[in-house]
């Protein structure tokens, strides 16, 4: 299983959407990164964010660079959490966060995307 399961899926507001997601342990990503306490790899939390971007948000241009990625809480098997997408698409922009149970935030970042 290389995604996790989706809970809700929410625009809310131009170019801007919320993706409530359960992390179950079987998860692809978890297995050998750490065998003893397993984390979801920074990798992974950028690969979601294309995904359920491109998804939710309409065909987005390639990424051209990760700006600013900034991991303050792992991920972890069984956690819940909330994907907040928001296409800066003036700026060619998007920025993401990840908030466990709502309001804890995990990781956040900013991706350019080409023009």
């Amino acid at each position: 299983m290389m995604f996790p399961i989706v809970i809700t899926q929410t625009i809310t507001g131009n170019h801007c959407a919320n993706i409530s997601l359960v992390l179950p342990a079987e998860l692809h990503w978890f297995s050998g990164h750490f065998p003893d306490c397993p984390i979801l790899p920074g990798v992974a939390q950028i690969n979601w964010v294309m995904h359920y971007a491109n998804q939710l948000l309409g065909e987005l241009p390639a990424v051209k660079s990760i700006d600013v990625v900034k991991f303050q809480r792992p991920l972890m098997p069984e956690d819940q959490v909330i994907l907040v997408l928001n296409w800066a698409r003036t700026e060619h922009k998007l920025i993401f966060k990840y908030l466990i149970h709502g309001e804890i935030t995990a990781s956040s970042g900013k991706i350019s995307l080409c023009q």
